[in-house]
């Protein structure tokens, strides 16, 4: 089993082999180390966090259907539940082995063939059990399940066929908890109702509170060629959402649908080059804009939401010395620093990863940020799901620390469910991973379910996400990596915040071992800083308390400030009837009166907690020559504005070229052009007294592979002659996107 093993370390230097040396104020630094500043500021943007992030997907042919980690959410789902019949608990394995339908997901016990729903029962009752609170199971939509458990499906059994029962989404007449097994027929609706009646609807802890629609159809015609053997279509896969979420919901409303189950990012953008998504792509940038545009279209024809979550897999495709998801020697430390920095992919514009997404999807990255844009632009208030993912390195740390990693990026991009997939028998560390943010001391002690603003001073070595517990900023929890493979990291932490903290525990996951440690305590904090040391190659959870604190705003004493507090002061001034407040609470200004000054105070927090931090949409770039940056491609019809750097009054003079993939090279006659011409220059430029200079333009149409490209650095002596200065005194700052 999986279990935690707590041991105070009392000395820095006894958690790593590197030698330690005193600076002359006493403290302690280890020789191979950096300097990292972490600050946590809690008057910033608040931001709630799903619990269900923290999820794992099932087990297959075992007792126990559950990973050993403490989860927040379920999920049963895979290849194998495509051709899965709920009657007979006949399954068909498609492509992963030989195509054969048998008894695999119940052959661990031959007593359940005859319980309808075996699997989905087993699983919900055991998620049930250990208070899993969130619970998913597929439904098949393919439009044929197993027949029986006969073996390999040959190439002329291709359904239909006598191997295979045909799928309907609706059964049109009574249903019933013994199912007829003589028919041809298997209903979706009535499995649900089987399910509801089993173990309780949506709203219940033994229930379902989602349903999967199906899994991967990107890839039936590969997967599942004996059931599906034709690509889908756009088409069919939103006629069959709507007809088969509408059967749902008539049977348990109170359940949400997750829609897609996309298997990558081939079928994010072309729904793996369906056979009708040409006639779509020119409306939209992507298959996912089209999917939600298409629900939302559906919502209003059927007056209800039929899509409640958009649900994508992903498998990281960085790649070191291998591609990260495959790499088992874990002396090939190229693999392991991708799959340190292989989270920025979904979450960070500046990183392009090694690998032909990197080469050749860069107009989509980073991913969450880009799936976020498109629900709120074609559906918004649909939820965001990743139900299988997984970065690799299960048995080594450098899996806890990226998937740590991760799981904080699905909180700060509002990620609504997340499950992980196991890719090996050992995966320790990944669970541990999940553990350090849902009971990282053993006893139930768990990050926070409100995200507040925490960044490090070098997010390539380290990334930090803090939380609170509803407005109470008693308890900042917060996870901290160090992706050195080498260096310890002093972290200098401070937090902004009106509560005074003394002090703090440091729970973390080493190389030494996949369980979580108390590996230090800090019991004096002083003016909210302290400093710590973290190992090389490792991940922490940071308990930083405080011995009293007053939660400002919390009127009506819910444990969170929000509009009723705000509307129970109102009437409290206005002496309406029962609108009795806690007055410590209450006195926003401190000043031993509640009047309307505490009242403007508590609106003011309330609309700062609650407005979006609008931050800079930075994109990478890349030195090709001296001088010359070649910025990331998909950024046609953009603005950028660039900022480079040099000596204060000194003169730039830039411009830059594009490739255009669509127009005619006149003198070969084939498409492609390189455009560098005078409508491309940029002009000529002089530092400001930060040595700073702003230029933006518009990205033309089409344009490919942008380079900045420096004509001349130039400086003016005290005679007005112009200087030649070398173009390495001309650096690139940053990028932004409009």
């Amino acid at each position: 089993m999986h279990k935690r093993v707590f041991s105070v370390v009392l000395a820095a230097v006894t958690l790593c082999s590197v030698a330690a040396s005193y600076t002359s104020s006493g403290e302690i630094h280890a020789a191979d180390s950096y300097d990292l500043d972490v600050s946590v500021n809690l008057d910033s943007y608040r931001k709630p966090i799903s619990p269900y992030i923290y999820g794992v997907n099932s087990q297959f042919r075992t007792e126990e259907y559950l990973y050993d980690a403490d989860a927040g959410s379920a999920r049963q789902g895979g290849n194998r539940f495509s051709g899965y019949n709920w009657e007979t608990n006949f399954s068909n394995a498609g492509r992963d082995y030989l195509h054969y339908s048998d008894q695999y997901l119940i052959d661990y016990n031959k007593d359940l063939l005859n319980i309808p729903g075996a699997p989905a029962i087993g699983f919900a009752e055991e998620a049930a059990e250990k208070n899993v609170p969130y619970k998913v199971t597929t439904i098949q939509m393919a439009g044929y399940v197993s027949a029986d458990d006969d073996g390999a499906v040959t190439e002329d059994e291709i359904a239909p066929s006598a191997r295979w029962k045909e799928v309907k989404a609706a059964k049109g007449s009574e249903f019933s908890t013994t199912p007829d097994k003589s028919d041809d027929y298997v209903y979706m609706d009535e499995y649900v109702n089987y399910l509801v009646q089993t173990l309780g609807d949506a709203s219940t802890a033994t229930g379902y509170q989602a349903y999967n629609l199906d899994n991967e159809p990107a890839l039936w015609a590969s997967t599942h060629a004996r059931m599906h053997p034709s690509k889908v279509t756009c088409e069919e896969i939103i006629s069959k959402s709507i007809e088969y979420s509408s059967a749902i919901k008539a049977v348990d409303p109170k359940a949400e649908i997750f829609g897609l189950a996309l298997f990558g990012i081939g079928a994010y953008t072309t729904f793996s080059d369906a056979p009708d998504w040409a006639e779509h792509s020119e409306d939209y940038d992507w298959f996912i804009s089209y999917y939600l545009d298409e629900m939302r279209k559906a919502e209003e024809e059927y007056g209800k939401r039929l899509i409640d979550v958009i649900d994508v897999h992903y498998y990281s495709e960085a790649k070191g010395q291998c591609r990260v998801t495959e790499c088992t020697d874990h002396t090939h430390t190229d693999c392991i620093e991708a799959r340190l920095q292989s989270p920025r992919t979904l979450y960070d514009g500046t990183y392009i990863e090694k690998s032909w997404i990197g080469d050749y999807q860069q107009k989509y990255l980073p991913i969450l940020p880009t799936i976020n844009k498109s629900i709120d632009t074609y559906y918004p208030g649909t939820k965001l799901a990743i139900t299988e993912y997984n970065l690799g390195g299960g048995d080594h740390i450098s899996g806890a620390v990226s998937h740590a990693d991760l799981l904080g990026a699905f909180a700060e991009n509002g990620v609504y469910c997340a499950n992980m997939w196991s890719l090996s028998s050992d995966f320790f560390y990944q669970l541990s991973a999940i553990d350090l943010y849902t009971n990282y001391d053993g006893n139930g002690s768990a990050f926070g379910d409100t995200l507040i603003e925490s960044e490090t001073s070098d997010m390539v070595k380290a990334t930090s996400y803090a939380s609170i517990n509803g407005s109470d900023a008693s308890k900042v929890t917060m996870v901290l990596t160090n992706k050195s493979l080498t260096e310890t990291q002093n972290a200098s932490i401070t937090l902004d915040s009106d509560a005074d903290y003394t002090s703090a525990k440091v729970y973390g996951i080493t190389g030494d071992s996949s369980e979580i440690q108390l590996l230090s305590t800090v019991d004096s904090i002083e003016n909210n800083t302290f400093t710590i040391e973290v190992p090389a190659l490792s991940v922490v959870q940071i308990e930083i308390n405080a011995d009293e604190y007053t939660i400002h705003g919390d009127v009506n004493t819910s444990g969170i400030v929000n509009d009723a507090d705000l509307m129970q002061l109102n009437d409290y001034l206005l002496e309406r009837p029962d609108s009795d407040i806690s007055y410590s609470e209450a006195d926003m200004v401190s000043d031993e009166t509640i009047d309307s000054f505490d009242l403007c105070s508590l609106r003011k927090s309330i609309a700062l907690w609650n407005t979006p931090v609008v931050e800079e949409e930075l994109t990478a770039f890349w030195a090709t020559k001296e001088g010359q940056w070649r910025i990331k491609n998909g950024l046609e019809n953009k603005t950028i504005t660039a900022v480079f750097t040099g000596e204060p009054e000194n003169m730039l003079n830039i411009g830059y070229g594009y490739w255009d993939p669509v127009s005619i090279n006149e003198s070969t006659g084939a498409a492609g052009v390189w455009f560098h011409n005078d409508n491309t220059k940029l002009g000529k430029f002089t530092f400001d007294e930060n040595g700073e200079v702003y230029i933006t333009f518009t990205v033309p149409d089409n344009a490919e592979s942008v380079e900045f490209m420096t004509y001349n650095y130039t400086t003016t002596d005290s005679s007005g002659t112009v200087i030649q200065l070398e173009k390495s005194g001309v650096g690139l700052k940053k990028v932004v996107v409009n």
